[in-house]
């Protein structure tokens, strides 16, 4: 039989010589029960091995076979001279048990066991294919529900002689990529398209570099220090962070209209939305937690500051969460609407838009018409970065996730 590290083997040592033989099976469902005709001999030793597991401790001697463990419970000792069989159980009974059982006596049952087994194996293999297949086309379906819609979307940025949202087929008749030029050339008025992605992408960077600064400072601060209302802190702000932040849009607007009167549009889109984003610390306080002490500790006492172990030993170290803060904090400015139109105001002058508020008044009356074409295909440009964001740091993004789940 093929020898194969996550099968049995039985190790069966008479004297100097020994012998190996491999037996199929395990603890899952896809394996069978094996019986295996053996000549054995009185004082033959067997070991019961799979891998780096000993289990001869489990094997039974039944019906007489006077098959006995040694005392360190290891290895069996065959009592009695004759044929044997070596019967690997693992499914019927839930358990993995060899069993050591005269030949003669057993063998019949043995195999009337072994066919059982094999039935029931193979009912399972057909449950699981069964299932597998109606996992994959579960997941093919909800794929299909949420791409379907980014997929006409797609197709109506390249569709010829479009007027307005109503279309007669699903597939263009007529192919064109003029609205996409359109963008860029036919701007001014309502076409502010440049202006608008320029002010988001400087929203968008600015706000992601003071909240990452913000929410990654705030997690090693709770992480690394001993305070006095250390605990109460922590609550209180998870407890603030729960509630949602369109709660605070008309008192963000009406501070920064009548209070501090702020009247740069972006500079007030920037503070609202890198203000509060301490707050959401928690995913990378567990993944800092998950960083040993003695990293810290270590490089206090060659004389590194408290800040010099943030940015030189605690950062390069923390390269998942990082990036993970990163894109969450660049994707809300990116993709937001309502809360920069309320922060904005209703005075707010078309230059300083963001895309999602100018592509979003494309969409007015007497305007959706002659422009929704244009605005598809801006719907269409706006949404590549983040995609390619996501796709080239998907693996530390999803290991941001997992490692700051790790510890609260």
């Amino acid at each position: 039989m093929k020898r194969n590290p996550t099968h049995w083997k039985v190790l069966i040592r008479r004297g100097q010589s020994e012998k190996q033989i491999y037996l199929r099976g395990g603890a899952s469902a896809e394996d069978e029960v094996v019986a295996l005709m053996v000549p054995l001999e009185i004082g033959d030793v067997l070991v019961i091995e799979k891998g780096e597991r000993t289990l001869g401790w489990k094997v039974l001697a039944q019906n007489g076979a006077k098959a006995d463990t040694d005392e360190d419970g290891k290895t069996i000792i065959i009592g009695a001279s004759g044929l044997y069989d070596i019967h690997l159980d693992t499914y019927l009974t839930g358990k993995e048990t060899i069993a050591i059982l005269p030949s003669d006596e057993n063998s019949k049952e043995l195999r009337k066991t072994q066919r059982k087994n094999l039935a029931r194996q193979r009912r399972h293999k057909v449950t699981d294919h069964g299932l597998t297949i109606g996992h994959n086309l579960f997941i093919l379906l909800l794929v299909a529900f949420w791409l379907i819609p980014v997929l006409w979307l797609i197709l109506v940025s390249f569709t010829d002689g479009l007027h307005g949202p109503s279309l007669s087929s699903f597939f263009p008749k007529a192919w064109t990529g003029q609205y996409y030029v359109d963008l860029f050339t036919k701007t001014g008025g309502i076409n502010q398209f440049p202006r608008w992605l320029g002010n988001t992408l400087i929203v968008a960077i600015c706000s992601t570099v003071v909240s990452t600064l913000f929410v990654l400072a705030t997690a090693f601060a709770f992480s690394r220090f001993r305070f006095k209302k250390r605990k109460g802190l922590m609550n209180l702000s998870m407890i603030v962070s729960l509630f949602p932040g369109m709660l605070t849009m008309l008192v963000s607007y009406y501070l920064f209209e009548y209070v501090f009167k702020i009247d740069a549009a972006l500079v007030r889109l920037i503070i609202a939305y890198s203000a509060g984003a301490g707050l959401g610390y928690l995913v990378a306080k567990g993944f800092f937690d998950t960083i040993p002490m003695d990293i810290d500790e270590a490089a206090k006492i060659d004389g590194a500051s408290s800040a010099r172990v943030f940015f030189q030993i605690l950062m390069p170290l923390s390269k998942p969460i990082v990036v993970y803060t990163i894109i969450t904090s660049f994707m809300a400015p990116w993709v937001d609407f309502v809360f920069a139109k309320i922060i904005l105001g209703p005075a707010a002058q078309a230059e300083s838009y963001t895309v999602a508020i100018g592509l979003f008044t494309m969409l007015g009356e007497g305007n959706i018409a002659d422009w929704f074409g244009v605005f598809s295909a801006g719907a269409v440009l706006v949404s590549i970065p983040l995609s390619v964001l996501f796709m080239v740091v998907q693996k530390y993004y999803v290991g941001g996730v997992t490692g700051g789940a790790v510890k609260g």
